[in-house]
């Protein structure tokens, strides 16, 4: 009895102290009917410290339980309701209330504070892409350098899997010519002179030489695609069905295969150069005309991109007039590419399998007239006019083209793309 009354003083002590109230034991009293109001923790939360569970005489059946020690305060928990005391008969029925269990906070997240940026105090050079370079070509004009481009290699696979494919396409569609497609330019080469007289256009003697090998590379390519040519009696304007062994070991082959850039009326090539220049003349007249159904039968890739801008840039309202005066030297072929493309089962219907590029310079003299609407004249007149001929003063012009011709087409050469010297060489003709 007197144990009980004890522990009523305790409990009505707590309860008259309030929040400040503070015993030497435990921070929390738990005894059967009785719970006391919790301290509110402090902002910085730390972990309780651990209480110890009081015995009770009176009630050696049911001890008080005693709440486990949290692992980390909860930031705001509820205090918890107060209780009114009640009877000693009470509170030997009825468990004492106990304070839940507050949950552990989540531990939280790690902050990694990302280090301040270091400036560099090392400078660092930004590379521009290079611009395209300009040239200059005659009478002033410029050119851009055209890039190379890199062009995949295909495995031999990859190579008779593509062949295979174009095959069917032709069986499929026999109606249709796969193999007249746009191709690129073939190797062809302008060759530049190596004589002593063009020292001077060298940069050293070991340049001199590259250029002297590759004029050389040249002259063998050129052998090879006219020997191509020749077996297939594919050469234009000349008709080899009837030459014999003699002829071709001996005779007319050897030396008639080396002659590609010979200007000789005699030359196999002599039909392929007069063809060529009149695709020059049809095509810078129909220039002229602004014709542009001409322009696209007669020039093809770049070429024909290029004289299609030619052609906006002329003013409407002036009329022009191209002459042909003159070849100051006849046509050449500096270089001469064959191949054959047509690879269908069957042979063509016309002609022979090849494709042939050449590259042909072309040297004359012409003339330009432009009068304005009203016939007003723009152009430099002569000084001395013959009658019936130009009255634009004449002009040489020197240029490099490269023609092509499908030869299973029976149809003109085609002006393809335009090449020029490399600044301070002069051309090896």
């Amino acid at each position: 009895m007197a144990a009980l009354l004890s522990r009523r003083c305790l409990g009505t002590l707590g309860l008259q102290q309030g929040p400040g109230f503070a015993l030497a034991g435990p921070s929390r009293l738990a005894v059967r009917g009785y719970a006391a109001t919790k301290q509110k923790p402090p902002a910085a939360a730390k972990a309780a410290p651990k209480t110890k569970p009081t015995s009770s005489a009176a009630t050696p059946k049911k001890p008080a339980s005693v709440p486990p020690t949290p692992k980390a305060a909860p930031p705001a928990p509820k205090a918890a309701p107060k209780t009114k005391p009640t009877s000693s008969a009470a509170t030997s029925k009825k468990p004492a209330l106990v304070t839940p269990t507050p949950k552990a906070a989540p531990p939280a997240p790690k902050v990694v504070a990302k280090k301040p940026a270091v400036k560099s105090t090392s400078t660092q050079t930004v590379t521009k892409p290079e611009r395209p370079k300009l040239l200059k070509a005659g009478g002033g004009l410029m050119y851009r350098v055209p890039e190379k481009k890199e062009i995949k290699e295909l495995s031999e696979e990859e190579q008779l899997a593509q062949l295979e494919r174009a095959m069917s396409m032709s069986d499929l569609y026999p109606t249709r010519d796969i193999w007249g497609q746009a191709m690129e330019t073939l190797d062809v080469i302008l060759p530049h002179s190596t004589s002593f007289s063009h020292r001077s256009n060298y940069s050293s003697w070991r340049e001199m030489y590259q250029q002297f090998k590759e004029n050389r590379y040249n002259d063998l390519k050129n052998y090879t695609s006219m020997l191509t040519l020749a077996r297939d009696n594919a050469i234009p304007g000349v008709d080899l069905s009837g030459h014999r062994w003699w002829h071709k070991l001996i005779t007319q082959w050897p030396w008639r295969l080396a002659s590609t850039t010979s200007v000789s009326e005699s030359s196999w090539l002599t039909s392929l150069r007069k063809s060529t220049l009149d695709t020059y003349r049809q095509l810078n007249t129909a220039l002229a005309k602004g014709d542009d159904h001409t322009i696209k039968e007669l020039a093809s890739g770049t070429y024909q991109d290029q004289i299609l801008r030619l052609k906006k840039k002329q003013n409407r309202d002036c009329k022009y007039i191209w002459h042909f005066h003159k070849e100051v030297t006849p046509a050449r072929v500096l270089s001469i590419r064959a191949m054959p493309a047509y690879l269908a089962a069957e042979q063509p219907k016309f002609g022979n399998r090849n494709v042939v590029q050449a590259l042909v310079r072309i040297d004359t003299e012409q003339s330009l007239e432009i009068y304005t609407h009203s016939g007003v004249p723009l152009h430099t007149r002569a000084e001395k006019r013959v009658k019936g001929s130009s009255s634009a003063e004449p002009a040489r012009v020197t240029e490099y083209f490269v023609f092509e011709k499908k030869m299973w087409y029976d149809g003109p050469w085609i002006m393809k793309e335009q090449m020029w010297e490399a600044p301070g060489r002069k051309a090896a003709v």
